[in-house]
């Protein structure tokens, strides 16, 4: 039943937007020396991988049109983008390539939000995936790097995640949402387990940090199967919680409750969390320890107007200051909140990244200091032990950070402070 409820939705989606597409089999993908690399993802790919047999998974793919450029096909009237979209997997416990397959789409001019599914083959394997879009009338190409697991039946990627019929291609949804969850193996159930909240902001690039990752939930519970396809969880406020198939392994798939305003602050106590990167210990336990919200907004008003010198330039550096806060909630939020991970915080206090060399287990940041470009360089890498994500990707700290974050602290604490 799943799957002809699957295939009709999918069939409308792609009737209401006329677009074409056609597949294309090919070995590994060669660099066009005409086609230049997008430094910025313009595009906010989506990506959902869903393994629906042993031999094949489906890739749901989801990006913003606005970047791409139109041009008409042929002698026609009406205007198309075109674009690229090729998924190469590099089989992890081989250490080769495995195989390469691409689509090319044909987009019309009257949609904002452009979905397509098509699928791949697969073995039972864990896989790097690298997956180019390229924009072949703009000649731009945007690269995206993920890891599939699909060794057994238990891994993230047996999972398929709807909402109201739409797939849930980022790992959170709204408090008191219903999602359901799809399993090739409709098993008769799957074990949750919930984990609480916690406001915690990352550690400073200079401190004597080691991830760690303590499973210890709060709280389990069972999902049923429902007529045989599909399992449903209601989401509860201030929690995330990880879906396993088999519980003699951390294996599964994870789903982050946030409220209705997100990526927006929600109110005055989050607004101060999300503060704590600039604020002294005092001034944060004084603001911590206020009884009301109102009370609790006020000191956080006082703490910018003293820093911001008046009320005026204390609004404009408030304003940019949470922007970079709700941009990190938008970029980086999984498991906790944006503004808590490494790459939140790097990014709320020395602002979005000039640069950005992703590989498919590092990010490599890079800002102008004292006017050399490139010059300050910050190194994350993939937390591989984190059971919740596979976006969670850990600065490697040092000594050497101490000086510039201060400095970059003091200049926000000084006003300075814009939004590129």
């Amino acid at each position: 039943m799943f799957k002809a409820i699957l295939y009709s939705f999918l069939l409308t989606i792609i009737l209401l937007i006329h677009t074409h597409c056609s597949s294309t089999k090919s070995t590994y993908p060669s660099n066009h020396k005409k086609i230049t690399n997008a430094t910025t993802d313009a595009l906010n790919a989506q990506f959902y991988f869903w393994k629906n047999s042993d031999s094949s998974a489906m890739v749901y793919t989801m990006i913003q049109t606005e970047p791409l450029l139109y041009a008409r096909l042929d002698t026609g009237l009406q205007f198309y983008a075109s674009i690229k979209i090729t998924i190469a997997l590099y089989s992890i416990s081989k250490n080769k390539f495995y195989d390469s397959t691409s689509v090319v789409c044909f987009i019309s001019q009257n949609q904002t939000t452009y979905f397509h599914s098509f699928p791949i083959k697969i073995s039972n394997d864990n896989f790097n995936a690298k997956i180019t879009i390229t924009d072949l009338n703009k000649k731009l190409q945007y690269s995206y790097f993920t890891e599939i697991k699909l060794n057994n039946d238990f891994t993230r990627n047996n999972f398929l995640l709807t909402q109201n019929n739409k797939i849930l291609f980022k790992p959170y949804a709204i408090e008191g949402s219903k999602i359901q969850i799809y399993h090739p193996q409709k098993l008769s159930s799957l074990n949750v387990d919930v984990f609480k909240y916690h406001h915690s902001p990352a550690p400073p690039p200079f401190s004597n940090f080691s991830p760690s990752i303590n499973y210890l939930p709060d709280s389990s519970f069972t999902l049923r199967i429902i007529d045989n396809s599909y399992y449903e969880i209601k989401i509860q406020p201030n929690a995330f919680y990880h879906i396993r198939a088999n519980t003699q392994t951390l294996d599964g798939i994870t789903i982050f409750s946030i409220d209705s305003i997100f990526p927006n602050i929600k109110d005055a106590k989050e607004m101060l969390y999300t503060t704590r990167y600039i604020m002294n210990k005092n001034e944060f336990e004084r603001c911590l320890n206020t009884s009301q919200l109102p009370e609790t907004k006020k000191c956080i008003d006082n703490f910018w107007i003293q820093i911001a010198g008046s009320k005026e330039r204390a609004k404009e550096v408030i304003k940019n200051y949470y922007q970079r806060v709700i941009d990190a909630n938008q970029l980086f939020t999984s498991y906790k909140y944006g503004w808590q991970t490494d790459r939140g915080m790097i990014f709320i206090v020395f602002g979005p990244p000039e640069e950005v060399q992703k590989t498919i287990n590092s990010e490599k940041w890079l800002y102008s200091l004292n006017g050399q470009r490139n010059a300050l360089v910050f190194n994350f890498v993939k937390n591989k032990n984190n059971p919740f994500t596979t976006s969670d990707f850990i600065l490697e700290r040092s000594d050497y950070y101490k000086d510039i974050w201060y400095l970059a602290v003091d200049q926000i604490r000084q006003g300075r402070l814009s939004v590129r």
